[in-house]
């Protein structure tokens, strides 16, 4: 149902019914707190994810669908190409220094885009086979349907497909009665 602003400004309601949408804005403000602070704690896994999950970021402001697929899909890709070095920063020094260290190494870097790349490719493929796999499934459909039709109107006569000439009055001309 879309959504639109009620004659209170700022007031999200569901259209039809006037009632108020129950919004999810103290959740989405409290989640924000506790990553802020946990951030400030562990600032050295904060400064590691924010720079190793770019590509994340990217498709999050990039996806416009609702559901944000491609999102959902590049960031577990990127979050586990992130996991080896991560978990090397929170198993030996767990520093800002460290972590710098580990987004500067080539192959670390390298590694981590190269799995969000694989997330972009994982969310394009899945998507070419599923809509050709949903075309395919609609001409088997329409092939069916056409044959159904056929199958009626031997059946039931050319009477029956809305083609057939009619007179001023609205009398069919030249029909034979349909067999029984």
């Amino acid at each position: 149902m879309a959504k639109k602003d009620s004659p209170k400004k700022g007031i999200k309601t569901d259209e039809g019914t006037g009632k108020k949408k129950k919004g999810s804005g103290m959740s989405v403000r409290l989640f924000l707190v506790l990553i802020i602070i946990l951030s400030a704690v562990f600032l050295s896994t904060a400064i590691f994810l924010f720079l190793g999950l770019m590509p994340t970021f990217v498709a999050f402001f990039v996806d416009r669908s609702r559901k944000k697929r491609k999102c959902v899909t590049v960031g577990a890709m990127n979050l586990a190409g992130c996991m080896p070095f991560l978990m090397e920063l929170w198993t030996t020094d767990h520093t800002f220094a460290r972590a710098l260290d580990l987004l500067l190494d080539p192959v670390a870097i390298t590694l981590i885009y190269s799995a969000a790349g694989i997330g972009y490719f994982l969310d394009w493929f899945i998507a070419v086979v599923v809509s050709g796999y949903m075309y395919q499934r609609g001409v088997a459909r329409a092939k069916s349907i056409k044959k159904y039709q056929e199958e009626l109107v031997e059946r039931w006569g050319i009477g029956i497909t809305n083609t057939v000439p009619l007179d001023p009055e609205g009398f069919p001309i030249n029909q034979q009665p349909p067999r029984l």
